[in-house]
């Protein structure tokens, strides 16, 4: 273990408690006052999955006799980690199950991640309806994989749960896998590891020497760092060599809009909120803004915003989050007369001007894209070049060019990531270190006269070549305030073998100028005037993504990179841009 690992890990632990408490006082619903009563709690009682599987599950029961909703989790993470959740919902008039996913804690089988979340949460549905105390509506709930497993209860169910509430779920498995064909290397290596045994084991995982785990290639056969052999890992890493799962990883296409009243919660700062803004947006364009609600708060993977990334997010509490939650269950389970299904179809939260934001769609109404055109006279590399950007488009210009080497990535600094603060933080960071490296360029705008609002997806197109058989290409929206921090917003990555799509690698030609589109996914911010529109480019944002070796082989067999030579053309005929969604928001539409 490192020094900074020795040195921080009694830090560590103790943001681990508080982030716990923070996930699991919103699992279910905020603290409030209840009666002294106990409710009937059932530990370890047996639902048998369709392929003969015993899946374990706590039942909770208001202790009156009588037939009640239910509120389902299913989790990989303990159902005794929730004893504290059950009088909440059973004062409420609400049964609750907790169920151990399969192969995870008391329940039998082996636990493959995502596979057999849709016929085992169908099946424990049936066992709910079958029982004496159920009235037979039900609901799911969920954060993270529990989210999974509540929003993929409603897929292939003939009689899916009446509502759900899910916060920061992996909306799409193969979104929380692979991003522009790269594997999401932070959150695959280590959530593998965490969820590997029957248990798992927070201060064995704080305990490892990161830095040197998330390097280990190839990457196949990472985790012998750990002494482990992880099967599904080795799964994920074959996969991102074409098949990214396709057949076996549920598709969030599967998810009916007509049937569940469905909330979504996420953050800009979280892994998954990509996915939930795009789940968001074609369930409410097929069912209407009143059964499909989204809420995008300042928020990373623990549902609040994250600490100590020197940003000020204001009065980010104005939306209480446990008091939608209940709400919206008890009007669609319940019959509460309650502003739950009248409420706005979309609230987020607007950076830059750290306000909520009301809208009926997503992006908002009267949204447009708006393109920023890179320019430069052939020395954008690091934030001290002569990068530029606006919204005139390039004539003759000079092409810009770095060298990507493997063995030397951009780190990762912040962003859109998950899921433990301890390991690579999430959030608002400055990346000026970053953007000090000569394997990074910027293009920076004027300084705004005027402040602009961008609501909504991000895309660079990029017009470049490559020495090498196969390489990367990364970009990420910075905000630059005066006094010289650039903040980040938002960031992805292309793999040229699949920029085309993600599917049968298309591999390239060195030296072959090419059109490679980025996405970054969305975001709401405020460029405020006086500050900049930020990109940086380059090859690597390691550990987020794993590194491309350049060399053309098979994804996780090789151990050993090459050097790449890359070039970024702006020209009047390779018009490299940055791709904006922008709107005017009115102050009074909160």
């Amino acid at each position: 273990m490192t020094a900074r690992h020795h040195k921080s890990f009694g830090l560590l632990r103790k943001r681990f408690i508080v982030i716990a408490a923070v996930l699991l006082s919103t699992a279910i619903f905020p603290f409030r006052a209840y009666s002294s009563e106990k409710p009937i709690i059932r530990e370890k009682v047996p639902i048998e999955a369709y392929d003969g599987t015993i899946l374990a599950a706590t039942v909770a029961l208001p202790d009156s006799i009588g037939t009640y909703p239910t509120v389902l989790v299913r989790t990989p993470y303990g159902a005794e980690h929730y004893a504290g959740f059950f009088k909440r919902l059973t004062d409420r008039g609400y049964a609750c199950v907790v169920e151990d996913t399969r192969g995870r804690f008391a329940s039998g089988g082996v636990f493959i991640p995502f596979v057999h979340g849709v016929d085992d949460g169908d099946a424990t549905m049936g066992w709910i309806r079958s029982q004496s105390w159920s009235n037979g509506v039900i609901a799911t709930d969920g954060h993270s994989y529990n989210g999974f497993t509540a929003l993929y209860a409603i897929a292939g169910n003939e009689e899916p749960p009446a509502a759900t509430v899910v916060r920061h779920p992996v909306a799409s498995p193969q979104g929380g896998l692979y991003r522009g064909g790269a594997m999401l290397h932070h959150f695959d290596y280590y959530w593998s590891i965490l969820v590997d045994t029957k248990t798992y084991d927070l201060y064995y995982m704080f305990n490892l020497d990161w830095d040197h785990l998330f390097g280990l290639l190839p990457l196949n056969d990472a985790h012998r760092g750990v002494n482990r052999d992880i099967p599904f890992y080795r799964d994920w890493v074959q996969w991102a060599n074409g098949s990214f799962g396709d057949g076996i990883l549920p598709d969030p296409a599967s998810i009916p809009s007509d049937k569940t009243a469905v909330l979504l919660i996420g953050g800009w700062f979280d892994l998954f909120g990509r996915d939930v803004v795009n789940l968001f947006t074609r369930l409410n364009a097929e069912a209407g803004n009143k059964r499909i609600k989204l809420i995008m708060g300042p928020f990373d993977h623990a549902a609040s915003p994250p600490p100590d990334t020197g940003y000020d997010f204001g009065d980010w509490q104005a939306v209480n989050i446990g008091t939608e939650q209940e709400k919206w269950l008890d009007h669609w389970i319940l019959g509460a007369d309650n502003d739950a299904e009248e409420s706005p179809a979309v609230r987020f939260f607007l950076l830059g001007e750290n306000r909520w934001v009301s809208a009926d769609s997503w992006p908002p109404e009267g949204a447009r894209t708006q393109s920023f055109f890179l320019h430069s006279n052939g020395s954008a590399n690091t934030a001290g070049g002569d990068g530029s950007l606006d919204m005139r488009p390039p004539t003759s210009e000079p092409l810009d060019q770095f060298t990507y080497d493997p063995s030397n990535p951009a780190p990762t600094t912040g962003g859109a990531i998950c899921c433990l603060r301890q390991m690579t933080n999430a959030g608002p960071y400055d990346q000026s270190k970053i953007e000090n490296r000569d394997d990074v360029l910027v293009y920076r705008s004027a300084v705004l006269d005027k402040s602009l609002t961008a609501v909504g997806p991000v895309e660079v197109e990029l017009y470049a070549a490559t020495s090498a058989k196969d390489t990367d290409f990364t970009a990420k929206l910075v905000d630059i305030s005066p006094d010289g921090r650039s903040t980040i917003l938002a960031d992805g990555i292309i793999r040229a073998r699949y920029r085309n799509g993600m599917g049968a690698p298309q591999f390239i030609t060195p030296g072959d100028i090419l059109l490679y589109r980025i996405e970054l996914g969305p975001v709401a911010n405020t460029f405020a005037k006086g500050h900049r529109i930020g990109i940086e480019i380059s090859s690597s944002n390691f550990p987020r993504f794993d590194r491309n070796l350049n060399t053309g082989g098979p994804i996780g067999t090789e151990a050993v990179g090459v050097t790449a030579e890359q070039t970024v053309y702006h020209d009047n005929i390779r018009q490299s841009k940055l791709i904006l969604t922008v709107a005017d928001l009115n102050q009074d539409k909160r």
